[in-house]
C-alpha cells in the first residue's frame, strides 16, 4: 500500500466532523461537560471568546483533525499494510487512551487559561475572557461519561478514516 496525501486530508477532514458531531450531541445530551474542542484549542492563544471559537475551530478541525491527524493515520495504515475496519478502531483506541491518560491530565501545564483545579464549571466565558477548570485523568473533572466518551470518539475517528481512506487509496 502506497501512501496517499489527498485521501488522507479527506479521510481526516470526515472523521474530524463525525466526533465533533458526536462531541456536541453528547453535550447536548448532558453525557459530559466538556467545554467545545474549538473553544479549548483557541483559547491557547487568546482569552477573547469569539476569537478563540474561531481560531480554535482551524485548528481543530483543519489542523489538527485533517491535516496531522488524517496524515499521522494514513501513516500508520501504510505502515501496517492495513486500512481495515480492526485497524483503524485499534489506532483510535490507542489515540483515545494516550489523550486521556496523558494529554488531558496535563492540559493544565500548558494551556494558558487553563487553572490547575477542577473547581468552578469546566469553561467559563462570562467575564469576556476564557477560563477553564482542569480536566483531569480522562477528562473525569468533566464529567464521569466524558473519558468513556473521549475513547468512543476517538475510536470512531479511527473507523471513519480507516473505511474512507481505505476506499479512497
Amino acid at each position: 500500500m502506497t501512501f496517499e496525501i489527498v485521501p488522507a486530508l479527506v479521510a481526516g477532514l470526515a472523521a474530524t466532523l463525525v466526533m465533533s458531531a458526536m462531541m456536541r450531541m453528547a453535550t447536548s445530551a448532558g453525557m459530559t461537560r466538556m467545554p467545545p474542542m474549538p473553544l479549548v484549542m483557541g483559547s491557547m492563544m487568546t482569552g477573547e471568546p469569539r476569537q478563540a471559537q474561531r481560531l480554535g475551530a482551524m485548528l481543530h478541525y483543519l489542523v489538527m483533525g485533517t491535516v496531522v491527524f488524517g496524515l499521522l493515520y494514513a501513516a500508520l495504515f501504510t505502515a501496517f499494510d492495513s486500512t481495515s475496519v480492526l485497524t483503524g478502531v485499534a489506532i483510535g483506541a490507542v489515540h483515545g487512551l494516550v489523550v486521556g491518560a496523558m494529554a488531558m491530565p496535563m492540559m493544565p501545564l500548558m494551556h494558558p487559561r487553563m487553572s490547575a483545579s477542577s473547581e468552578g464549571p469546566p469553561a467559563d466565558t462570562s467575564s469576556g475572557i476564557v477560563s477553564l477548570s482542569a480536566p483531569g485523568f480522562f477528562a473525569s473533572n468533566w464529567g464521569p461519561m466524558t473519558g468513556v466518551g473521549l475513547v468512543a470518539g476517538h475510536v470512531v475517528y479511527g473507523l471513519i478514516v480507516a473505511l474512507i481512506y481505505g476506499a479512497l487509496v
